[in-house]
């Protein structure tokens, strides 16, 4: 590994390295892909809708300067295309991605972001509204509307940005009791506008991070990843990269992967004479952990690592919305991913979109015994283990022999010690266990100023589908403060799951 990888350029804007994020279709998470397929087969010419919600404006609150960039980035997104070379990729890393599906993500599927994705700055009861094109009217910060040229080249774009900058010193003051923050909302058909998602969420934190906290470094990345990585190694724990979403940067996570990979080598080198990430059967017989992958499909690809995903909440939430009903969409969420999923070969099943208590009354029997295991991703994670050993245990088409064989997939807030807690109470309980490890990973940082030690804290974002076929969506959770959805959805799904018995 050259030592080029392991410092960082100073976090100016001016000197970071130019943004790759989005330069390529595969920059998103795999679960995405999976989740497409499987609702162009199922749910096809679906309407629905996402928001983003910044569930920690107060300690990490987008700038307003770095709309213009957050925009262009966006709109870029037009651009990518599946090319010839990822395509042979996917066919040979996820061949449960279909011929048919691959012909239509490469010939049909284009980003359409000016139709499909709104970004507002909601600011002293006005709404600026940041598009591409010049000359487009919106709204100043009094509500009054405006004719503000914005183009995509990049003297246009530093200009506006220069303008932005001097509105905002000087309007601080006035508005510092306000609502003041920026809103995105996408919308479109399902199939359409799934992988919007995890790279919009990617560019925001990159975007906050461009313009808004800039005191950190890439020094010390690479080193503390393979630190990370060697002491699950010698712990017994297998892990995978999980942190696209709330990735400080692009280069950050291709910083902390190669990291990781070192910190999980084997004895071989690649054609490029780095080190290569340790097989499963090198670390079983090795008695190690070892790095299992990563979610990110273009990391996945360029490095030549195991791309890692099944489903997401939303594949729930849509067919719970769909079915006016949450209380058989668990089972039939369950059994669709089946038929386009067959053979187990994506078995790990998400517990917790309307809670694990509700998901359990559904998940027995056969469901239970077919399903490879299941995915933690809120809630404490040793009760959950416990509640999954006692419900396999008595369960009569499971049972205490076959749980041994069952795999949890932990994802929810994870750093290196509390994987390698949980991964050594799964080895004495008797459960399979593996991590899904995000933000530990791409967005561990220390400010470099101020106190020593202080953290340079990660945006808490998401961004949830909030609408399908007209219906509100809900996302119930086992932790409180998680749920989505208006009360009134809300309620009316805690009333549904209810009756479940």
């Amino acid at each position: 590994m050259s030592s080029s990888t392991t410092t960082g350029a100073s976090t100016t804007d001016g000197q970071l390295p130019p943004s790759m994020a989005c330069t390529s279709i595969l920059d998103n998470d795999l679960y995405k892909f999976t989740m497409q397929q499987a609702v162009l087969q199922h749910y096809p010419n679906t309407p629905c809708s996402y928001h983003f919600t910044n569930r920690s404006p107060l300690r990490a609150r987008l700038p307003r300067t770095a709309l213009p960039w957050l925009r262009e980035k966006i709109d870029s997104m037009a651009t990518v295309r599946l090319t010839p070379e990822e395509r042979v990729f996917l066919e040979r890393r996820c061949p449960y991605l279909k011929p048919a599906y691959l012909d239509w993500l490469e010939s049909t599927f284009r980003f359409c972001p000016q139709e499909e994705v709104k970004v507002e700055w909601k600011t002293g009861g006005g709404s600026l509204v940041v598009q591409s094109e010049p000359g487009s009217p919106r709204l100043d910060a009094s509500g009054d509307l405006q004719e503000v040229p914005l183009t995509n080249n990049t003297a246009g774009l530093n200009t506006r940005v220069s303008q932005l900058q001097q509105e905002q010193q000087t309007t601080t003051t006035t508005t510092s009791n306000k609502e003041d923050i920026v809103e995105i909302t996408i919308q479109g058909d399902w199939a359409q506008v799934i992988l919007y998602e995890v790279p919009i969420l990617a560019l925001v934190s990159e975007a906050y991070f461009r313009f808004g906290d800039q005191d950190w470094s890439y020094s010390g990345q690479f080193e503390s990843a393979r630190s990370k990585s060697e002491r699950l190694v010698a712990a017994g724990a297998s892990f995978a990269e999980f942190g696209t979403r709330r990735r400080r940067d692009y280069e950050t996570q291709r910083i902390v992967i190669q990291g990781l990979i070192a910190g999980s080598a084997s004895d071989k080198k690649g054609d490029n004479g780095e080190s290569v990430a340790m097989t499963a059967a090198e670390a079983m017989a090795a008695g190690k952990g070892f790095l299992t992958g990563t979610s990110n499909l273009h990391f996945a690809h360029l490095m030549d690592i195991p791309p890692i995903g099944t489903m997401a909440h939303e594949w729930f939430m849509g067919t719970a919305a769909i079915l006016s009903d949450a209380s058989l969409a668990n089972a039939e969420a369950l059994n669709r991913w089946a038929q386009t999923y067959p053979h187990q070969v994506l078995g790990i099943a998400l517990t917790d979109t309307f809670t694990t208590a509700a998901f359990l009354k559904t998940f027995r029997g056969s469901l239970a015994r077919d399903w490879i295991g299941v995915r933690h991703d809120s809630g404490d994670a040793f009760e959950f283990m416990d509640r999954m050993i006692q419900h396999y245990d008595q369960d009569p088409l499971v049972g205490p022999e076959m749980r041994r064989k069952k795999k949890i997939v932990f994802s929810d807030g994870l750093d290196t010690d509390l994987a390698i807690r949980l991964y050594e109470a799964a080895v004495q309980k008797g459960i399979g266990a593996t991590f899904g490890i995000g933000t530990h990973f791409t967005n561990d940082y220390h400010h470099l100023s101020g106190t020593e030690g202080e953290k340079s804290p990660a945006m808490n974002i998401v961004i949830k589908l909030h609408s399908c076929a007209g219906r509100e969506c809900v996302k119930l959770s086992d932790d409180h403060g998680k749920e989505s959805g208006s009360p009134e959805a809300v309620a009316q799904v805690k009333q549904q799951i209810a009756t479940l018995v």
